[in-house]
Formats: structure tokens, C-alpha cells, sequence
């Protein structure tokens, strides 16, 4: 099997290994991250040659945030992602050569709450076209998480739809709408349109008449 060029990158992680560590220190965390692609296991050797131009309480910054293993040191969470990542790989390669009739139910059970699962039918259900009714409830919820006035949305939002869905559910640039529900959270602001005075409510009024007819 050909060798993976990627791994999850998780930035939670990463911010909190490298948000004290001074510049030169992270430039050599880095590298030692990008070195686990090869080697899982940092050895003493390695880790002198990354550090060589490191002073000696750089060294030890940089020591701190590292895993001491058998053999030498890991950035744990990078290690961790990349046998997590080789292992998805080989069990997808696996599959393949199964010809499975449902394959989500072949995946490796150690990548059930990774993103990187590629479920054949969330796929299919993101990519569906929603009723009328289900894109206003969603764009109405949206509004009222975000403190919108329902009423002065919910025209531009049923406009928007039908623009949709007379381009062939795609946008005004001709662009294929595949997750529906972020391509309303990216151009909700846009959906709010001029209404009468006599149409208008506060925002808690419009909160509590959303809420209403959600019910």
C-alpha cells in the first residue's frame, strides 16, 4: 500500500502544545511534526539534529511538551492521529477488495467518532434537496440562535429557496449546492428583507412567535 501523505490535524491540540513556545522552539516542533509522517518514533539522534540550534532552556521548552516513549519521543497527539489515519486507510483498502453491500458497516470501529468517516449515506442525506418546509424551519432556527428577527428573514429566506431549486439546487454562479445547511449559515445575513411597520416586532416578540410556530 502506497504511504499516506496526510493526517488529521487537530488545532485544539496544536494551540495548546505551541501557544508559549517561542518561535524557535515551535519552528522545531514543526518539523518534528512533519518528521512523524516517516517516523513515529523521534529518536535521541533526530531530536539533537532538530534542536541543534536550540539554547538550552529552548531544549528543555520543547522537552516539555514532548512524550517520552521507548525509544525516543512523540508529540502524542500527532502519533496518535497518524496511526489512527493509517489504520482507516488500510481497513478502506480492505473494503474495496471485499466488494461490501453496506460499507459504513465494514469501517474500523476505532475511526467511529473521527471526521474523516466517509458515510456513503450522510453523504446522500447532505446532498439531498430539502422540502420548502424543512429549509424555512432550519433558516428560522438559524435566526433565532443568532437573535434575528424571524419576520424580516423568513421572505428572503423562501425567495432564496426558490432560486435554488429552479437553478437546479444551484447557486446564482451556477455552483452545485451540496451541505445545504452551510450554505444557509454562510449567506444567512443576506436572506433579511425590508418589511412594513406594521410587521415589525421586537426581537424577544419575534423570538417568542418563532418559538411558537415551532411548536
Amino acid at each position: 500500500m502506497a504511504s499516506d501523505p496526510a493526517f488529521l490535524f487537530y488545532p485544539g491540540d496544536y494551540l495548546r502544545d505551541t501557544q508559549c513556545l517561542s518561535e524557535p522552539v515551535q519552528v522545531a516542533y514543526d518539523r518534528i511534526m512533519c518528521e512523524h509522517m516517516r517516523n513515529i518514533c523521534i529518536t535521541q539522534a533526530q531530536l539533537n539534529f532538530f534542536t541543534k540550534r536550540l539554547s538550552g532552556e529552548e531544549k528543555k521548552e520543547l522537552e516539555f511538551v514532548l512524550t517520552k516513549i521507548d525509544g525516543g519521543f512523540q508529540i502524542k497527539w500527532v502519533a496518535e492521529s497518524i496511526t489512527k489515519r493509517r489504520s482507516y486507510s488500510k481497513s478502506r483498502s480492505e473494503n474495496r477488495t471485499k466488494k461490501p453491500k453496506n460499507i459504513s458497516s465494514t469501517y474500523d470501529e476505532h475511526m467511529d467518532n473521527e471526521i474523516e468517516i466517509v458515510n456513503e449515506i450522510v453523504i446522500k442525506e447532505e446532498k439531498a434537496i430539502p422540502s420548502k418546509d424543512e429549509f424555512l424551519q432550519y433558516c428560522q432556527e438559524r435566526c433565532l440562535g443568532q437573535g434575528f428577527n424571524w419576520v424580516e428573514y423568513k421572505q428572503g429566506a423562501s425567495t432564496k429557496y426558490d432560486a435554488w431549486r429552479e437553478n437546479g439546487w444551484k447557486d446564482l454562479k451556477g455552483n452545485k449546492i451540496g451541505n445545504w445547511k452551510s450554505k444557509v449559515i454562510n449567506n444567512l445575513e443576506y436572506f433579511k428583507t425590508k418589511i412594513n411597520g406594521s410587521e415589525k416586532l421586537g426581537t424577544s416578540d419575534a423570538r417568542l412567535q418563532a418559538l411558537a410556530a415551532l411548536k
